[in-house]
């Protein structure tokens, strides 16, 4: 107990350090208010239906319904390259990236779909080691993470009742490491805590120096600001996960929505309560919404105890072979109903459960 609590602690410091990210010279400078990386949004129409935050039936809804008010729309024209450009359209949804030290584009590409949504992909590799401020000493050697932090307008995000949407698909060709965790989207406040997150593989224990897979390491899950599972599904490869959350940010509940494939979005939980730290008066509007890879370490038996609990700097990392997720329909809605997308599905092979490794 003690241990997680000081994990806890840590952790809520150390992300602060994405706050400080050094702007290349092939980036814009994140804008007045941006703490940390960037993000992407993707290719969706409006359909038929939607599912009120403050109840569980379907409910008719129309586009004026539910307002878009933030849409990482990725278009035919967009390519990789784009990244590099800090004056491209594609660079212009996004504040920020969270990358090691090569271009923005060794780390992200945009992979456009002849029958599907445009997705876009974040890699992590051994030089993944994001340097905070481009202070050496500063470097997340524990973690490997690439984060794309979208350009969001915080005064119509962060307020009201907001719902956000995305789908996550991980590949059989780049199988995670199901004995460390990977953080996979978050909005996160300037403590470094959550609001919410989307997290898959083990969780991790301080004191498991056998390095162990948590009994949960194969599912993708949906967390509050405690880190508590609030929806769980089995974690396969080659498929669609599309997840929708509601945050009323006025009476701070969570409401829960997903599917798989091509299926309508359901009510899977909610709405219920986050916790009361969620709404603090100094993370009012100061929130960054992440999609994300980023890879927890392993525990190092030879780091002290107190110490192991500060993860994105202590830690064990083996080298890494191939490990990426694609990620599609990132955008934002305003208000309670919710926008049922269009989902589509790339063609691929038959979905793979996720082996324990």
């Amino acid at each position: 107990m003690l241990a997680a609590k000081m994990q806890r602690a840590i952790l809520m410091a150390i992300f602060l350090f994405a706050s400080l990210s050094l702007a290349t010279p092939e980036e814009p400078t994140p804008p007045p208010g941006t703490e940390s990386d960037g993000l992407k949004s993707l290719d969706t129409k409006p359909s038929g239906s939607g599912s009120g935050a403050g109840g569980g039936k379907d409910s008719a809804n129309t586009a004026s319904d539910s307002k878009r008010i933030f849409d990482f729309k990725l278009t035919p024209d967009m390519k990789t390259a784009d990244l590099d450009n800090a004056s491209s359209a594609l660079s212009k949804l996004i504040a920020f990236i969270v990358r090691g030290a090569g271009k923005a584009s060794a780390y992200v590409s945009i992979v456009q779909q002849r029958k599907s949504a445009p997705e876009i992909k974040l890699e992590i590799r051994d030089d993944s080691i994001f340097i905070p401020g481009g202070n050496a000493a500063n470097a997340q050697h524990g973690f490997r993470r690439t984060d794309v932090n979208p350009a969001i307008d915080k005064t119509t995000t962060l307020t009201g009742i907001t719902t956000w949407y995305q789908t996550i698909r991980l590949d059989s060709k780049a199988p995670l490491v199901l004995t460390h965790g990977y953080l996979l989207a978050s909005i996160e406040v300037p403590s470094g805590e959550h609001i919410f997150d989307i997290m898959a593989g083990s969780d991790f224990d301080a004191m498991n120096t056998d390095h162990k897979p948590s009994d949960n390491s194969q599912t993708i899950r949906v967390r509050d600001f405690k880190s508590k599972t609030l929806h769980s599904l089995p974690l396969k490869y080659d498929q669609n996960y599309n997840f929708a959350i509601t945050v009323d940010w006025t009476s701070n509940m969570l409401t829960i929505y997903s599917s798989i494939g091509t299926d309508p979005l359901k009510m899977a939980g909610g709405p219920m309560p986050n916790d009361a730290k969620a709404m603090s008066p100094e993370f009012k509007q100061k929130g960054e919404y992440h999609i994300q890879l980023i890879k927890f370490p392993l525990v190092d038996p030879k780091v002290p105890v107190e110490k192991r609990g500060d993860t994105p700097h202590f830690g064990l990392q083996e080298p890494i072979k191939q490990e990426h997720v694609f990620f599609s329909n990132v955008f934002v809605t305003s208000g309670k109903e919710i926008e049922q997308p269009k989902f589509s599905a790339t063609k691929s092979k038959k979905p793979k459960a996720c082996r324990r490794k």
